[in-house]
């Protein structure tokens, strides 16, 4: 299957849609890609380079919204979120425009920049603010699919996106995408085991799910979370898995959270274990498996909590 960076795989669509919908506008802090070169070359008059200054970006697409555009705003993941908080609250949520937030950068994706840039944060912090959606990039059909989600919403959106190259998932399970549905699923119905991902670890754990029904006598049923505000109602998936694993390359996962909400409603004697970054903080330098294997979210370390988890020790 066709490998493409994330990044690639979301604005070769973003120019499609452009190219139909001239309201469609692009502002930048100073951050590129290959396909963003291409909505600059074709399309100069529509896409703007604020510089690095994303406080202001989030006021001038404020702007731009209000007088009809539909607008994306694209950075590196802590700088259009976390330093932006106030005016995406106040400026974008809280007027409900059409502002579209492409966050790059999730989990470690630049583990070698430190802490300054390390993406853990982002959804914990974006999902306080009222109204606005987030959606989590882990395949390329996921990815292309949100720039029609988030155009013919008109609503704000928080749309974190990989910088990795990625393919769709594989393993020989069938992959079921619906693009109203807030996640996709695959494997058995009926199995004891439900691991439930968001972006990166959809592919780490999809990658494992025959080695792993293997290793633990058990089918595994894979639940990847593409929308993670409003979440999915998952009630329905949840009900007779007796076992519940969610990981997520985040630091006090929301997923984690909700599936534990969800839980409490369904009333069944059921087990979970929530997988996420904990309290760290990138060493400068490293790489992004070292830094994943150091959160305990690589597949061999997944494997063995797994496995206690299952009272397989």
């Amino acid at each position: 299957m066709t490998k493409i960076d994330m990044r690639d795989a979301f604005f070769e669509k973003l120019v499609e849609a452009a190219r139909l919908d001239e309201r469609i506008i692009i502002l930048s802090a100073d951050h590129s890609a290959f396909a963003l070169k291409k909505f600059e070359e074709e399309i100069p008059d529509r896409y703007i380079n604020i510089g690095i200054a994303e406080q202001n970006m989030v006021g001038v697409a404020a702007g731009l919204a209000a007088s009809g555009k539909i607008v994306f705003i694209y950075g590196i993941s802590p700088f259009v979120s976390l330093r932006v908080l106030e005016q995406l609250t106040i400026d974008v949520a809280a007027m409900q425009l059409p502002v579209n937030v492409i966050s790059v950068g999730a989990g470690f994706t630049y583990s070698t920049d430190g802490p300054t840039h390390q993406g853990l944060q982002d959804v914990s912090v974006v999902a306080t603010i009222p109204g606005m959606t987030i959606l989590n990039s882990s395949c390329p059909t996921n990815t292309r699919a949100f720039v029609e989600m988030a155009i013919s919403s008109e609503k704000p959106h928080y749309i974190r996106i990989e910088k990795e190259v990625l393919s769709d998932f594989l393993d020989g399970f069938e992959f079921r995408f619906n693009a109203n549905a807030g996640y996709s699923s695959f494997g058995d119905l009926d199995s004891k085991l439900i691991i439930i991902t968001t972006g990166i670890t959809g592919q780490i754990v999809s990658s494992k799910l025959k080695k792993w029904t293997q290793e633990f006598k058990t089918s595994i049923r894979l639940i990847d979370v593409y929308r993670i505000k409003p979440f999915p109602n998952l009630i329905a998936e949840l009900k007779g898995h007796t076992h519940i694993v969610v990981v997520d390359e985040t630091y006090r996962s929301i997923v984690g959270s909700n599936i534990s909400s969800l839980l409490l409603k369904i009333n069944e004697q059921q087990r979970i274990l929530i997988e996420d970054t904990g309290e760290i903080f990138q060493f400068l330098g490293s790489t992004r498996e070292f830094m994943t294997d150091f959160a305990g979210l690589s597949p061999t370390r997944l494997e063995r909590k797994i496995a206690l988890f299952l009272g397989q020790d």
